[in-house]
C-alpha cells in the first residue's frame, strides 16, 4: 500500500509541472494560463474528498 501511494505521489509531483508546462508553451508562453490549468489540480482533490466523504457516511 505504501508503494502505491508513494507510486501516486512521484506520479503527481511529475505530471502536475508537465502539464502546467505544456499548457504554457501551447499558449504562446502565457505562464499565467500554465498557472490557471495549475489551479485545477487541488480543485479536483476536493471535489474528490467531498464526493467520497458524502458516499460513505
Amino acid at each position: 500500500m505504501f508503494a502505491y501511494l508513494a507510486l501516486a505521489g512521484d506520479l503527481g509531483g511529475a505530471v502536475g509541472p508537465a502539464i502546467i508546462g505544456n499548457v504554457s508553451q501551447t499558449t504562446a508562453k502565457n505562464l499565467q494560463a500554465g498557472v490557471l490549468a495549475g489551479a485545477g489540480f487541488p480543485l479536483i482533490l476536493v471535489i474528490a474528498v467531498l464526493y467520497v466523504r458524502k458516499k460513505y457516511r
